[in-house]
Parts: C-alpha cells; structure tokens; sequence
C-alpha cells in the first residue's frame, strides 16, 4: 500500500460560501468586497464563471483594463455560450474597435439570437464599417426579435421598410430594362435597389447575371455569391459562379461551386453526368496544397467579420483538402452559428418537444414548439410543423 503526506482537501463548503457573500456583496454594490472574495479563490477554484465573475466586478468599478482581461481569460476556458462575450463587446465598442466587438457580439448572437439588442449592436457596428449587407441582415433580425417596439423600433422599421419599397420599385425598373435589351439602364436601377435592399436575392442575383454578361467577372463574383449566400440550393446561381471563375482562371473556386452543385442535381441524370464530366476536367488543375490559398481568402473574410464569405471559403478548403478537417471544421461550425444560429436551435427544441408531446407533457412540449415556431419563418416546415403539435393546457 502506498501511502503519503500530501492530500486534497475538499473546499467545497467554504468555496460555496464565499461565492454567496460574494454575490451579496455584488448585488448589494460592494464590488471591492466582492472581488476580494473571488480573487482569494483564483488559487484553489480556477473557472471560466470565477473569471467572469472577477471581470463584472472590475467593470462595475470602472477598472476596464482588468475587466477586459479577465473575461478574455473566461473566454479562453469556454468559448461557448459564455456571457463574457458581451462585456467584452462593450468593451471593444466603447475602445471603437469594431472588428472585435462584432466577433463577440456574433459569439453570443449563435446562442442568443433572439436577443434584440445583440440584433441591434451587430446591425449598427456593421453600418459603422459601410458593409450593408450584413447590417441590413441583423437589422431584419432585429426587427424580427423585438419585444420593445418602442421609438427606435418604429424608427428602424419606418427606414427598413421603405427602403424595402424603394429596392423592390428600381428593381422592378431594371427588369424592365432588361426586357429591352438594355443593360447598361438595368444596372444602374439594380446598383440603386441594392443601396436600398442589400439583402435581396433577386437583386443580387439579376447583377450578377448582367455583370457575367457583360465580361465584368469580378463584379459578378461578389453578387453571385451573395445570391448564393442568401439562397444556397439555388442551381441557377452556382451555375453562374462556376462560368465567373472559370473566366478569371479561378478553377479551383469553379471545382468547388461544382461539388456543391452535384447534391442537388442528383435527380437529374444528364446535368448529374454533366456536373461530374465537368469536376473530372478539373481535377489536374489544382492539388492539396491548393486549399491553402482559400484558406488564406477565408481569414481574411474572417478578419474582415465577413463571416457569410468565409464561410465559402473555409468550407471550398475542405472541398479541395479533407485532411484540413481537424484544423477548419470548429471554425466552420463556429460561422454556421454565427449566420444560423436558429437551426441549431430549431432541430433541438423540435426533438424535445416531439419527446415531452409523446410523453403527454403538453406544457413542457408547447414551450418548445412555441420556441421553434419564434425562431423558424412562417412558410417553412419547420413552423408549420410546431403550430399542428402545440396545444391547448
């Protein structure tokens, strides 16, 4: 048997009990006393929470050199769903260090969508930066979330609205134009709608189409692919990007839109061969180490908090290079959050609240339906499937 001097003693009761004086403390606005306490425990109780704890308390006392540094030490223990994200967001804002406020605020908005003022601070900083799309995208989901629908809400929603009106009256003027054969007209009017209604498909799609056509392959990318990020199953769209970069020689972004094509061609066989033809003359174009410029593209989106473009990019490399699995696939799924949080959400609130519904706990299942039904858009399965299981207790 093997013995020894050394032992851990359990702590947990004092641990407990300095936690609750702390928080009096706290809640009561001692914040000096509070910080005592949770200090005195760094040695022996090292969290992400006591680190977060320690950073409320040195920002409530206006000492925000010590606060930022310890949420930043919460964040590096537990990068999810962690509440430090949104002080540290502050934080940046107020230092009007934009670049990093929005990644935190898009930290808690991949786990908090719903939350109205984290809607409204992405939707604002990003309009601060001149990138349109995404503030218009935020300031939708904004008006989406609200609870208040108070003088800002009505001032937002009064501006979105009829600048919606006025991107759908230029975009109609550019169809027009297009029926006639008159390009140059058409983009003017679709440059105009886009101003007013960034995130329009339509009108991302229609600039796309005439900017290919008229030899402009570079302009053409950069709608198309926000087409593409609007609506991803669209043929018409990937069919078009796959025609841009091969006409910048960009044959592996061209190899890569394919293979994104081939799942939803897959039920028609001549376009399925075609599709597949086409990858296999493209195969000698590029090697593994091809990814790694994409991937280069893909930081710098991500630098840029262009997280809808880095997203293709990130997802191209893994395309071209599986073995980057390891090294790519958490920030993947870091900017599926950061774009769609709500499917995460949407397909667990689905699965418990179809277990609580066979289980006859009508209560618990509501809660869940009613949560899917919140997040999910009116015309989808998903919301029409939670409005038949929600009922009356």
């Amino acid at each position: 048997m093997v013995s020894s001097n050394f032992y851990m003693a359990d702590n947990s009761d004092i641990e407990t009990k300095k936690i609750e004086a702390a928080r009096s403390h706290y809640q009561a606005g001692d914040y000096s006393a509070a910080l005592r306490l949770y200090l005195s425990m760094i040695n022996s109780s090292i969290s992400y929470k006591l680190y977060h704890r320690i950073g409320k308390c040195y920002y409530k006392m206006n000492d925000i050199k010590s606060a930022k540094e310890y949420f930043q030490k919460s964040v590096d223990l537990e990068s999810a769903k962690n509440p430090s994200y949104l002080y540290l967001a502050n934080i940046y804002y107020k230092e009007e260090d934009l670049k990093n406020a929005i990644y935190c605020w898009a930290c808690v908005f991949a786990y908090k969508p719903e939350d109205e003022n984290v809607c409204l601070n992405l939707a604002t900083s990003y309009f601060s930066r001149g990138m349109k799309f995404q503030s218009v995208y935020y300031y939708e989901k904004y008006l989406k979330y609200a609870h208040e629908k108070g003088s800002a809400y009505s001032a937002i929603k009064t501006s979105i609205d009829r600048c919606s009106e006025i991107g759908m009256e230029f975009l109609q003027k550019a169809k027009l134009a297009i029926s006639r054969k008159n390009n140059i007209a058409a983009l003017e009017f679709l440059n105009f709608a886009l101003k007013n209604l960034p995130v329009s498909y339509d009108i991302n799609y229609l600039l796309g189409q005439i900017y290919l056509a008229e030899n402009d392959n570079m302009h053409a990318l950069i709608y198309l692919k926000q087409a593409y990020c609007l609506r991803p199953r669209s043929i018409e769209v990937l069919q078009k990007l796959v025609s841009a970069c091969i006409n910048v020689g960009d044959y592996t972004e061209a190899y890569c839109m394919m293979k994104r094509m081939l799942p939803l061609v897959i039920n028609n066989q001549p376009e399925y061969l075609k599709t597949m033809q086409m990858i296999k003359g493209l195969d000698s174009t590029f090697d593994a180490h091809s990814a790694y410029a994409l991937k280069d593209w893909g930081d710098k989106y991500f630098e840029d908090n262009n997280y809808h473009f880095a997203l293709i990019e990130y997802e191209n490399c893994l395309m071209l290079n599986p073995d980057m699995q390891y090294d790519l696939q958490k920030r993947i799924e870091q900017l599926r959050r950061f774009i769609h949080p709500e499917i995460a959400i949407i397909n667990s609130c689905i699965e418990k609240g179809k277990v609580s519904y066979k289980d006859g706990d009508f209560s618990s299942s509501n809660k869940y339906f009613t949560k899917v039904m919140q997040l999910s858009e009116s015309d989808s399965e998903e919301y029409k499937l939670a409005k038949s299981k929600v009922r009356n207790v």
